[in-house]
């Protein structure tokens, strides 16, 4: 897991140091850091999260660690703790005044850091996104994107559950935050699917919240309220996280019902061994 993150935020910071002005050939960072680039200064970056501590990013900041000693880096990671934009909104502007290096930012919504990227851009200072991307009617100045295409990934979720469950069947799908950038499109995309085959299944969409132990709450008492569903599916780390306790809770396997859902966290790793 380590290494997979170290490729994603390797490729981020890569992404800011050619817009710094970096190449990827030349001698070893007068920085101290090993590999093949040019004498450059101790560039500080600034990670700005949209959930600081949930443990589906510990991987992520693994991952900048490693590059950060790679190639000589210093960085910072802040933001939200529960998706509050004007956090983000108010790192960004800190990291802008604070003449951070550059920026890489998760963009959760579709039109609030047009203003604080531009402004970023403005002093030079390169941004990027990374696992949310702006859309592009928001005609966001961001300079790349790293991460999934969220609303095909979605549909493909809804073509799978389609696979799985019976025609006529009911299932939940669980969201930690409806109406951000980084999970919304693949509930959006799981739904066209169903849409597009004519809607052979009926499903509830289920707002999770964005703390661990509050997803699995909420999905808990869902299925007991619903015990017909034949599936339970989520689009985020922490609601997979709870549909797989759900599922070995109740021994949901053996009564038909399927569950499925994105993102790794380690128990929902030890619950697939299981």
């Amino acid at each position: 897991m380590r290494g997979v993150a170290l490729g994603g935020l390797g490729l981020a910071a890569t992404q800011i140091l050619a817009a710094c002005g970096a190449s990827t050939a030349g001698t070893t960072s007068a920085a101290g850091g090993s590999g093949a680039l040019p004498a450059h200064p101790k560039w500080r970056f600034v990670f700005v999260n949209h959930v600081t501590t949930n443990p589906f990013f510990v991987p992520t900041q693994y991952g900048i660690e490693d590059a950060c000693n790679l190639l000589g880096l210093s960085y910072e990671w802040t933001g939200s703790a529960n998706s509050q934009v004007t956090d983000m909104v108010n790192a960004i502007e800190t990291a802008v005044a604070g003449k951070a290096d550059g920026i890489a930012t998760t963009i959760i919504d579709p039109v609030a850091f047009n203003k604080p990227i531009a402004d970023a851009l403005a002093a030079g200072i390169p941004v990027v996104a990374y696992n949310a991307d702006a859309p592009a009617s928001s005609h966001n100045k961001r300079m790349a994107y790293i991460g999934q295409d969220l609303f095909t990934s979605g549909q493909m979720m809804g073509q799978r559950i389609l696979q799985l469950v019976p025609k006529g069947s009911h299932v939940g799908l669980f969201i930690a935050t409806p109406g951000t950038l980084n999970i919304q499109p693949r509930i959006d995309g799981a739904v066209a699917a169903i849409k597009a085959a004519g809607n052979p299944i009926t499903y509830d969409v289920v707002a999770t919240g964005a703390l661990v132990e509050q997803e699995l709450s909420r999905i808990d008492s869902y299925y007991l309220g619903h015990k017909d569903v034949k599936g339970l599916f989520a689009v985020d780390a922490g609601s997979t996280q709870g549909v797989a306790q759900v599922m070995q809770k109740y021994n949901l396997p053996s009564q038909g019902v399927h569950g499925g859902g994105f993102d790794l966290l380690p128990v929902t790793l030890q619950m697939i061994q299981q």
